[in-house]
């Protein structure tokens, strides 16, 4: 990518990440990080996600489109917020997902791009690689924790309290680690962007 174009990109990627600070879209508890790449003269931020956990209703398998978040949490949740949410079901499976965060950052050459991904792996992330290299670098940084446990059907609950519980806590546990990787991530970052 010739530099013009990465700075126009950059310029263009900085004032949608504004935008979606303003309208409270971003997860604030990856801003630092976003923050610290996007400061940097050799990369940034494309989209990104905290990590999450969230209770989903899906019509039928591959039907995103008509996906409905019934909950979604940047943080642990408890038991009566799940099922709080699952009263909110109509039609379809409903799956409790817990997902870690995901970064996509652009960086401006392939030895930038490998070392982010290098510091990823180190900081946990052992899912991070390259993940286009055309028209522009693009690294993915994300992690292998997540859950995926279908839980019921057309708002009815499958599962007992205590395998209910155990999904809750394998969710919360998904989620602590992710913030942890964040902070040994962003603790990296600082030495190799500054």
């Amino acid at each position: 990518m010739v530099k013009k174009e990465f700075l126009d990109a950059k310029e263009k990627a900085l004032r949608s990440l504004e935008k979606a600070c303003t309208e409270k879209k971003a997860d604030k508890e990856i801003l630092p990080i976003l923050s610290l790449i996007n400061d940097s003269e050799e990369c940034y931020t494309s989209s990104s996600c905290a990590g999450r956990i969230v209770l989903l209703e899906i019509p039928k398998i591959g039907d995103k489109k008509k996906a409905r978040f019934l909950g979604k949490w940047h943080r642990t949740i408890e038991p009566n917020e799940l099922e709080t949410a699952a009263k909110k079901a109509k039609n379809g499976l409903l799956w409790l997902i817990a997902q870690s965060p995901i970064i996509h950052i652009v960086t401006d050459t392939s030895e930038m791009a490998d070392t982010i991904v290098k510091t990823a792996i180190a900081s946990g992330f052992k899912n991070s690689g390259m993940k286009s290299i055309r028209k522009k670098i693009v690294v993915e940084v994300c992690s292998t924790e997540r859950l995926d446990a279908p839980i019921g059907r057309d708002g009815i609950l499958f599962c007992e309290k205590e395998y209910s519980q155990l999904l809750i806590d394998i969710s919360n546990e998904v989620f602590k680690k992710s913030m942890d990787k964040l902070l040994r991530f962003e603790d990296k970052l600082r030495d190799i962007l500054s």
